[in-house]
């Protein structure tokens, strides 16, 4: 497996041949935002998102990660890992990927499944099932060749302690 670094995204891309390597290229783009209440003319009330430039402790960031097969063949084994920084808190059932698989790891990266069969080592050392905030970095794999061309999108939320 290859891997590219990204905007702090971590790209691991798995392909069948040589030749294909050489052809088969994977854009990454992150962005973040947030969420506005915005009230129009008529009275009603609508949430919109603005690109964040700027984070306050408590508030909610909505990250976008855009992918594009750039290359002139398919893209295969496809995986995005997204590291969550300190800062933030990972919102669980946030994550979304159409047409890919998600998982998330609690120990930077060691090991990787759904939150709620992860454990983490409590005070007394016993494990103990992982949360949230146990949550050091999000996995997304590609259940398709990613074709010539084609895009896709992952998102996610994360709260900033």
């Amino acid at each position: 497996m290859k891997f590219f670094k990204t905007a702090g995204l971590v790209l691991g891309l798995a392909l069948g041949t040589a030749p294909v390597l050489a052809q088969a290229a994977l854009e990454l783009k992150t962005q973040a935002f947030h969420e506005v209440v915005v009230v129009g003319k008529d009275g009603k009330t609508e949430r919109k998102r603005e690109e964040l430039k700027k984070a306050l402790p408590g508030q909610e960031v909505i990250y976008d990660i855009t992918y594009r097969n750039t290359g002139s063949k398919p893209a295969e084994k496809v995986v995005v890992s997204n590291p969550i920084p300190a800062e933030l808190v990972y919102q669980p059932g946030s994550a979304a990927g159409a047409g890919s698989k998600f998982e998330v790891s609690v120990d930077g990266g060691e090991a990787w499944g759904a939150l709620e069969t992860l454990k983490v080592p409590g005070p007394d050392g016993q494990p103990r099932p992982a949360v949230a905030a146990d949550v050091t970095h999000l996995r997304w794999t590609v259940l398709a060749p990613v074709k010539a061309g084609a895009q896709g999108k992952f998102t996610y939320r994360a709260k900033v302690k």
